[in-house]
Parts: C-alpha cells; sequence; structure tokens
C-alpha cells in the first residue's frame, strides 16, 4: 500500500494505491472516489474480534469525534486506486509506523494500512479545558497512516522541551511525554480572554503542528452567523 498526497497544502488529497487484496481502513464519510472494483465493507471493527469488542471500539471513537462505523476498503483481485479528503480545509500527512505507536488529535484520522489498530485514549481530567487535547486517537501497529489539519502542517523534531497551544496539535510519536497546563497570566488570564492552556512536550521524538484552530474559527464564524428562527 502507497498513500500520496494531492493538492496541498489548501486542499489536501490523500490517494491510496492497493495491491490485489489490500485493505484500508478510513473514517465513515471521507470517502472521494475509487475504482468500480474495490470491495466496501462497513463495520465496528475488524472481522473475528468479536461483535462486543467491536461495539466498544465505535463507542469509543463515538466519544473521541469520529465515527461509529468504520469502512474498510479492499482491492479484491487486482491493485485499486482509492481517494480520500478531511472535511476541514486544509493539509494531509502520511507516517509509516512500524510496530510503533503513535497519537491523532481527535478528528485528525484519514486512512491507514487494516494492520493498525486505532483507539481512543482519554487524555486525563487535566485536559478537559484543553479543546482537543481532551481526547487522544491511539493507533498502534504497523504500516502507513494518513492524517489532517486545519490549515498547513508544520513538522518539527522536539529534542528537550516545547510548548504548543492545545488547539494547535495534529500528532506526535509516544516517544514524546506531555502535560498540560495554564499558560501566562494563569486562570484569570484563561477565563478573561488569554491564550488558555498549552501542551508542554518534553522527550525526543517527532510532533505535527497545524497553523490554524478549528475550535477558535468555529466560535469566529459561529458569532457571526443569524440567529435561527424557532
Amino acid at each position: 500500500m502507497q498513500i500520496t498526497v494531492e493538492h496541498r497544502p489548501s486542499y489536501a488529497l490523500a490517494v491510496v494505491a492497493l495491491d490485489a487484496n489490500e485493505t484500508v481502513v478510513a473514517e465513515a464519510g471521507s470517502m472521494v472516489s475509487m475504482d468500480t472494483h474495490v470491495q466496501i465493507e462497513t463495520s465496528v471493527g475488524k472481522k473475528g474480534e468479536g461483535k462486543m469488542k467491536g461495539l466498544m471500539k465505535g463507542l469509543k471513537r463515538m466519544v473521541s469525534g469520529e465515527s461509529f462505523f468504520q469502512n474498510r476498503y479492499t482491492a479484491g483481485g487486482a491493485a485499486g486506486e482509492v481517494t480520500f479528503a478531511p472535511t476541514l480545509q486544509g493539509d494531509i500527512d502520511v507516517h509509516e509506523l512500524n510496530q510503533g505507536t503513535f497519537f491523532l488529535q481527535s478528528s485528525a484520522f484519514v486512512c491507514s494500512d487494516d494492520r493498525i489498530e486505532i483507539d481512543a485514549k482519554w487524555g486525563g481530567a487535566k485536559t478537559f479545558f484543553g479543546g482537543e487535547g481532551l481526547i487522544m486517537l491511539k493507533a498502534t501497529g504497523s504500516g502507513p497512516i494518513a492524517f489532517n489539519s486545519f490549515g498547513a502542517i508544520k513538522e518539527l523534531e522536539i529534542d528537550g522541551s516545547y510548548t504548543v497551544d492545545t488547539g494547535h496539535i495534529v500528532a506526535f510519536e509516544d516517544t514524546l511525554e506531555f502535560s498540560i497546563s495554564k499558560f501566562g497570566g494563569g486562570w484569570k488570564s484563561f477565563l478573561l480572554g488569554g491564550e488558555g492552556l498549552v501542551c508542554r512536550f518534553k522527550g525526543r521524538g517527532k510532533l505535527w503542528i497545524q497553523t490554524r484552530n478549528s475550535s477558535e474559527f468555529g466560535q469566529l464564524i459561529g458569532g457571526k452567523l443569524p440567529p435561527r428562527e424557532h
């Protein structure tokens, strides 16, 4: 399987080239186009793992902001191509896992190799006020995984410590430790319109951030919309 990205950075499209009988897993509703012979299966979990386990995975995805169901696209009998795009305008990047662990912002997952397990990871009570930091997706296994951002993606190599606003985190490797804390003037600054909360990373590893904050953008647009008529 190969995942390439086209139309970067504002309107990115993930193009997945599948060998015969290969399967790519994607967020429901993200498919743009595909070869006619590619077969689609909608489910909450993988085959053979049990209904209860699949149900729990689906519920955890819902809590994290993802879809209850996932779609599996298999190129039956011959090589095929499937393309995917996120809902928000922005970029897509691809990371190759090799029996490793990778953390994603709750809405960043686009698609991945079927060998990769996607699970919701509770970030802890401290992250409640961090918006996107509340729940992260945990990806484990081997193969490529594509993830999206709101705005452009900037990849950083961290060696030491680094601070990021919680709304700008896209993904990071599990070699980085992180903690959520107040920024600047403390809770008073946060409540009265300050920078709010930030994530402080420590260690060595890769970190991906986005140039726009979807929560802040939503609040800006929401405030300008006309009131609903009852």
